[in-house]
């Protein structure tokens, strides 16, 4: 079974930065082991359980100091995706909501869908042919509207194998945005 050609969903509207947060789950729920359950009351984490990465210097991506660097370096996009670190893939993480303190530095985020995307996974049987399934493709779209600091809010869910929410959780950043 082979897979059919993939086009990135946002290839053809926008030129963007990726930027991947991933959240370390394990740590996380051994840190925060009763998170609310509210999601307009989320548990407020300390830092060190997100690392942010993109297309900066290495050494900005391996300090976890909830500070986010950003350097525009194809367009002035970005695409903000979340993933975790979690030892049999037992948690997802979900970004429901994001907030930008100086709008004047970075736009407002906008959470963009594209639904029934091919996604490529190995075949158990044969795992050098990859076969493929649909599932939906999500992330947060923000604009750099001037160099600087902002404060940011991201919240966001933790989320079983059976699609239910463990925790919410609040994480309070800086991002430095440059040309």
């Amino acid at each position: 079974m082979t897979s059919e050609p993939m086009t990135s969903p946002s290839a053809g509207a926008v030129t963007a930065n990726s930027v991947l947060l991933i959240v370390d789950a394990e740590s996380l729920l051994s840190r925060y082991p009763q998170p609310s359950l509210d999601p307009q009351k989320p548990t407020v984490i300390e830092d060190g359980f997100i690392f942010a990465i993109s297309a900066t210097t290495a050494a900005q991506n391996i300090i976890n100091d909830s500070k986010i660097m950003l350097t525009t370096n194809n367009g002035k996009v970005f695409h903000i995706r979340g993933r975790t670190v979690s030892l049999l893939a037992e948690h997802t993480v979900v970004f429901h909501n994001m907030t930008v303190h100086d709008t004047g530095i970075l736009s407002p985020p906008k959470l963009i869908v594209h639904g029934d995307q091919t996604v490529p996974a190995p075949d158990p049987a044969n795992p050098t042919q990859p076969g493929s399934h649909s599932a939906d493709d999500h992330y947060w779209e923000c604009s750099q509207l001037s160099t600087g600091v902002t404060a940011c809010e991201l919240n966001f869910m933790l989320i079983n194998q059976r699609c239910e929410a463990l925790g919410y959780f609040s994480w309070k950043t800086e991002v430095t945005l440059s040309a």
